[in-house]
């Protein structure tokens, strides 16, 4: 009773310095019309890997009996990893020209593209040694094949007027502004058709024969297109260094200080099929300020598997964080999770699997042996110790 009949003051009371406030002419409620909380900070999601191609082995096992393609069993472990990030990329290393299929040929089932949308792939990098391996016809078609699935594609471009327009692929996640360039060191030993030199971003004006003319104007020129979107964050998808070769030359490191210095903040490089470093580096820039940034080298492959493999292969994730207050990205984490190539054996129902390595080998550590056996615990963990030892990551 005491504590109500309090209560029953204190509300008097209140109720009484509220009246006498608004009856005085001069007095005002307090105005927190501009008071506003601050808003949270922002985050965006990449994941990135390297050269995107098939095996002869995986192409004839995706094979059905009235002749399509069916590579959804083939992925279908890795669709909840690549699928977490906002935006997951990789070179594709081969066109969809049609029949003949094969990696001779350069050419896969257009239901290979479907199985990368399905497996949460959005852009598809298609500059690289492959992009005129079937023509310009052939390009135009692998275009079309991956934008029909549901995916972007960066580094060729069907007509001038497509390049002058796409060069530059925007995205804008959580409010944060993300601009994605491409460009190859060459064809594959093939040149450009006169008067079509519009097709492909090269690093080089010398791209047939011996890459030492790089093309500073016309990768300026691309970055600085970049820069008109406003972007937040820019990203470099280079298809450079030499085939089974881990080590970086002088050349990729002139590429790569061109590309920093004048505004690019991430290179994902292609090409070797082995895994390189990746390396963080604090880059001063013109105005005297410093810029951190991160490169690449090489991400190695991605799905390539013959008969009796297993291969673990990167999935590099990056985090970029939009600071509430002061509006300025920045990159946040860097981490690397990993993926199996496996050839399951004969009488396996699916031979070949991209098998999510870093959930495997969790659910076994975890006592769920039905998932893998012992044995192939031990060649993942072994094969992912090896694959983090190479890369380098702080």
């Amino acid at each position: 009773m005491i504590h109500r009949l309090c209560r029953r003051a204190v509300a008097l009371l209140l109720l009484t310095a509220l009246c006498l406030l608004f009856a005085c002419g001069d007095a005002q409620l307090p105005d927190h019309t501009e008071t506003t909380a601050p808003d949270t900070n922002t985050v965006v999601r990449i994941s990135a890997v390297g050269d995107i191609f098939l095996t002869e082995d995986q192409i004839d096992d995706a094979r059905c009996a009235d002749g399509s393609f069916n590579f959804m069993p083939q992925f279908s472990d890795v669709y909840a990893a690549l699928s977490k990030a906002d935006l997951t990329v990789g070179n594709f290393e081969g066109t969809f020209a049609g029949a003949p299929y094969g990696q001779d040929c350069g050419s896969y089932p257009d239901e290979f593209a479907v199985a990368l949308n399905d497996a949460g792939f959005d852009l598809l990098q298609t500059a690289n040694s492959f992009s005129v391996y079937n023509g310009l016809a052939g390009l135009k078609r692998t275009k079309d094949v991956i934008e029909n699935n549901g995916m972007h594609c960066i580094g060729t471009y069907r007509d001038a007027s497509e390049r002058s327009d796409g060069q530059v692929a925007l995205f804008e996640i959580n409010g944060i502004r993300v601009a994605v360039l491409s460009f190859t060191k060459g064809l594959g030993g093939m040149s450009i058709p006169t008067g079509e030199e519009y097709c492909v971003d090269l690093l080089y004006t010398d791209y047939a024969d011996d890459y030492e003319a790089l093309d500073t104007l016309g990768i300026t020129a691309a970055i600085d297109r970049a820069k008109q979107e406003a972007p937040d964050v820019i990203i470099a998808m280079v298809h450079w260094g030499s085939e089974n070769v881990r080590e970086v030359s002088k050349r990729q490191e002139q590429v790569a200080d061109l590309m920093f210095h004048n505004g690019v903040d991430v290179i994902l490089g292609s090409h070797p099929h082995l895994v390189g470093k990746v390396e963080q580096r604090s880059v001063r820039m013109d105005d005297g300020s410093r810029k951190n940034v991160l490169v690449a080298y090489s991400l190695g492959d991605f799905c390539k598997v013959s008969r009796g493999q297993i291969n673990l292969y990167p999935v590099l994730n990056l985090v970029f964080t939009r600071d509430a207050f002061s509006g300025e990205t920045t990159l946040t984490g860097v981490s690397c999770s990993s993926i199996a190539a496996m050839d399951n054996g004969e009488e396996a129902p699916e031979r070949y699997t991209i098998l999510d390595a870093d959930n495997a080998i969790a659910l076994y550590e975890g006592n769920y042996y039905d998932r893998i056996t012992k044995e192939l615990y031990q060649s993942l963990l072994s094969k992912r110790e090896y694959l983090l030892s190479v890369i380098e990551l702080d």
